[in-house]
């Protein structure tokens, strides 16, 4: 059975239309493979990954927050970054505007949640939260456009280099090819000029072929070898003596005169001493070496202009600043340790062991957890050394509710029962009531200023008894010496002015007790002076931490005299640096404006 011819063309098309075909075969109709498909474009953010990367590695890991910094402040901070990457992009300056944009973007999505403000109920602090989140989602959109951008730079780029390389390939070869029929051109005109000799099969023997090059390509001369120079003489060898120096030229009568005058009057400047000269004389290496200094012309000066020039004071260039230097850090670190050592065994520096530490008895009674709870701690313990009358009401009011018994404030300020009694019972009752108040977490640690003004409000901490505040950088005596005064006088005694202007602080010892609280690196510890019957005084500083040097427990560290109190807070302070923070320390100065992100920062808050 015959089966009917299949139709020709391709399927789906009738046998006429060729259109089709025409593209898979040549003018003979020779069948042609189908071009390869287009290549597909190239995933967003790969042509421009290389510059991203470089990018990356100028960029900064994200910021750790201090959770007794509010946290208003650190939007304060973000939004001036914003600011800077909306500038920056207004310019179309992209490197820039992703540096700046992924700092925000990491700083609003990784440090600002760390805070333990971020999810708190206040009002005012959620409106702040979601203007953040709203401006990190806007940002990261934006960072999603100039990555796009920055592609189609790249691929830009890509295709004008392809360009010019395809350009200077083709040059060459047109270079390449201009040379060639040179080259065949002027070998035409050899043979047929009947140059050489060829040999039995019709080739040029070697000979000829030289002679025929060398006639085309003439040897340029030579330049002249350079002169050789003379042979140095050898160490036997003597060398010829020196010119006789030239005598210099005879002075007229009248410059004799005005040269003696000239003498003169400097030997009467220098109290008839060596005659002083505006220019140092030359020295001899000046006046034997190849490169001698170039004189300047003399300059006739009359008898009037000198005597007008030695009645002027002569000018004295104001010295230069010299840039002050720093002792690095770590540097610092171990001198206050040498000296913190040396104090303790000279009996100046005693550690006391406390019995207890914060967090202690949480597990077991989740009632009396005082876990991240420094920032009641500390005020606690100054308010029972200053105020002991109120604080003994308080105590009684503590036992009935929670029916246990306490004892009384010593005569010489809080006791280390006291303290005891401070971590372990009086204040996990407050740190839940303020956690509760503020919407934090049961750990949450809280902002000082929250917890003072729940103090003052209860009256545990009398505020008719508040000093003042000072802070700054902690590693600077200009900065500590405030507290250190505040601590010893019982209040701010500038001399020569008010509030500290005009003057330093003036020491004067005062009789009555004084506490304060320092507030460092996350952690609040109390400092609290005790004074003797003798007139003199000790300084404790108490931490609620548990301390190796106490045996796992919180300590009380006694100094017996003020300058050994200042050793100890610059060992404690260098103590707490890690490296990251002595790495950021040596890089930066002090500035006040940036405080916020500096681990030199500190805050003392006195009462007496």
């Amino acid at each position: 059975m015959d089966f009917p011819s299949a139709p020709s063309g391709p399927p789906g098309r009738p046998a006429g239309d060729s259109s089709t075909a025409s593209h898979h075969t040549n003018g003979n109709g020779v069948n042609l493979p189908p071009p390869p498909p287009p290549l597909p474009p190239p995933a967003r953010g790969d042509p421009s990954k290389p510059r991203r990367d470089a990018l990356k590695r100028q960029e900064r890991p994200p910021i750790p927050l201090s959770n007794f910094c509010p946290i208003d402040k650190y939007y304060d901070a973000a939004d001036k970054v914003l600011v800077q990457f909306k500038a920056h992009l207004a310019n179309m300056e992209l490197d820039e505007a992703y540096i700046i944009g992924r700092r925000f973007a990491l700083f609003s999505t990784v440090s600002l949640p760390g805070h333990d403000y971020y999810k708190s109920p206040r009002s005012e602090l959620i409106s702040l939260r979601l203007k953040n989140q709203k401006d990190a989602q806007w940002v990261t959109r934006g960072l999603e456009r100039i990555v796009e951008v920055m592609d189609k730079q790249e691929i830009d780029k890509r295709k004008e280099e392809a360009e010019k390389l395809r350009k200077q390939k083709e040059e060459d070869k047109k270079k390449r090819l201009e040379w060639e029929e040179s080259m065949r051109q002027r070998l035409g005109a050899g043979e047929s000029s009947g140059f050489g000799k060829e040999s039995d099969d019709g080739t040029l023997d070697m000979a000829s072929k030289l002679e025929k090059l060398n006639a085309l390509f003439p040897q340029d001369e030579l330049p002249p070898p350079p002169p050789t120079a003379p042979p140095e003489p050898s160490v036997d060898q003597e060398l010829p003596p020196l010119p006789p120096p030239v005598a210099p030229p005879l002075a007229s009568d009248q410059e004799l005169a005005l040269l003696n005058s000239t003498l003169a009057a400097q030997e009467l400047q220098s109290d008839g001493a060596t005659p002083w000269y505006s220019d140092e004389p030359p020295s001899y290496t000046d006046l034997f070496l190849d490169t001698l200094r170039t004189s300047t012309p003399s300059v006739v000066v009359t008898p009037q202009e000198l005597a007008e020039l030695e009645r002027l004071p002569t000018p004295i260039a104001p010295p230069k600043p010299k840039p002050a230097l720093r002792t690095p850090i770590r540097v610092m670190q171990k001198n206050c340790l040498r000296q913190m050592q040396i104090l303790q065994s000279s009996k100046q520096i005693e550690i006391i062991r406390l019995g207890t530490y914060q967090g202690r008895i949480g597990a077991s009674n989740p009632r009396f957890d005082s876990t991240n709870g420094c920032a009641v701690i500390s005020p606690l313990v100054v308010a029972t050394h200053i105020y002991p009358q109120h604080v003994n009401k308080q105590k009684q009011h503590l036992n009935q509710r929670f029916k246990h018994t306490t004892t009384n404030t010593s005569q010489y300020g809080v006791s280390n029962s006291d303290i005891k009694e401070i971590i372990d019972r009086r204040a996990p009752p407050i740190l839940q009531t303020v956690r509760s108040k503020l919407g934090l977490n049961k750990h949450a640690l809280i902002i000082p200023s929250d917890v003072h003004d729940y103090l003052v409000d209860e009256h545990i901490l009398p505020q008719d008894k508040f000093v003042g505040v000072c802070g700054g950088d902690i590693m600077n005596k200009e900065h500590t010496n405030e507290l250190v005064t505040m601590l010893a006088n019982g209040k701010e005694e500038p001399v020569g002015g008010k509030n500290g202007k005009g003057g330093s602080f003036r020491r004067s010892a005062r009789k009555g007790k004084v506490g304060a609280a320092l507030f460092f690196r996350e952690h609040v510890v109390s400092i609290v002076k005790i004074p003797l019957g003798n007139g003199a005084c000790y300084y404790d500083l108490v931490d609620s931490l548990p301390s190796a040097g106490a045996g796992g427990m919180a300590s009380r560290t006694r100094c017996k005299d003020l300058s050994s109190f200042e050793a100890l807070l610059r060992w404690y302070a260098s103590s707490k640096f890690s490296e990251s923070n002595c790495d950021f320390i040596d890089d930066n100065e002090w500035d006040a404006g940036m405080c916020d992100f500096d681990p030199r920062v500190f805050q003392g808050f006195v009462w007496a």
